[in-house]
């Protein structure tokens, strides 16, 4: 590993973007890249339990935006944030990771090779905790505050009812942060969160340009994403699938075909690499 930095809040080096919320780290722990700690930034968040729809748009969002030289800060969490870290790093784009728990008690441990794989793309790893303190899920919710205070914004992907990444936003609109989401299913528990925020005056989003012309970079003009060039026989089924999982019984009702039927033609669908099937006979658009 790594030397570990020690930043003191009265040195020259700690992040003066921390210095501006009042419970400010007295002290901060720092690996790999420090630079990155007072450059453009942007936080990426969401829930441990995503959908696939989730960490798709999380991992997108982040590369593009990472493509403007705009570094991705997340909490190194399984799900969106692990997304939102890969996403940077699949540009080259520089990333934060910031932890709730010592360097010596990674958590999740599943996220070891990610954490290493973040200090030797040049990226950075921060906490507020010595070394040798070990991960306590109630010091979690806390460390969003730096999350928010590092970045010009907060993008919330996908969050449950009262949960980590709705206290970010929390965290951000008292540091007169903006707030993004991007829509979800209402029939989801990972949509409640997010749709909540959204009605309470978050900006909806529905992809990286929406956020990246609120801070003067400007808006794409191509479309980004290549159509899909699908067979006649399969396009009835295929326009109404969506990038949000569509369960089988619905396809067939509203193409008005006997489940058999759009059973076979589905399969035949994924084979062609149209569309991807999900967990309990669910489909969606690739």
């Amino acid at each position: 590993m790594k030397k570990i930095k020690i930043f003191k809040s009265t040195d020259k080096k700690y992040p003066s973007k921390l210095l501006k919320i009042k419970d400010y780290p007295k002290e901060l722990y720092v690996l790999g890249n420090e630079k990155l700690l007072n450059k453009k930034s942007i936080a990426i968040v969401g829930s441990r339990d995503c959908t696939e729809y989730g960490a798709k748009y999380a991992e997108s969002f982040a590369e593009q935006i990472s493509k403007e030289n705009i570094c991705i800060v997340s909490g190194m969490a399984l799900g969106i944030d692990t997304c939102a870290h890969i996403g940077a790093l699949k540009e080259k784009g520089n990333t934060i990771a910031v932890l709730g728990c010592g360097f010596d008690h990674i958590y999740p441990e599943e996220n070891t090779e990610l954490f290493n794989k973040i200090i030797e793309n040049n990226g950075c790893v921060i906490s507020e905790y010595p070394p040798e303190t070990e991960a306590d899920l109630s010091k979690f919710p806390f460390r969003n505050r730096i999350i928010s205070a590092l970045s010009m914004g907060v993008l919330v992907v996908e969050a449950k009812h009262r949960s980590g990444s709705t206290v970010t936003a929390r965290y951000a609109k008292e540091q007169e942060k903006k707030v993004f989401c991007i829509p979800g299913n209402i029939d989801l528990k990972t949509s409640v969160g997010t749709n909540r925020l959204i009605q309470g005056g978050a900006k909806l989003v529905i992809n990286a340009e929406d956020i990246l012309v609120e801070y003067g970079f400007p808006a794409e003009t191509d479309e980004t994403e290549q159509e899909i060039s699908v067979e006649e026989e399969y396009l009835e089924i295929y326009n109404v699938l969506t990038h949000m999982p569509t369960n089988i019984n619905i396809i067939a009702k509203k193409c008005n075909l006997d489940i058999p039927k759009v059973s076979q033609k589905l399969l035949m669908m994924e084979i062609k690499g149209y569309i991807k099937s999900s967990p309990g006979n669910e489909y969606v658009r690739l």
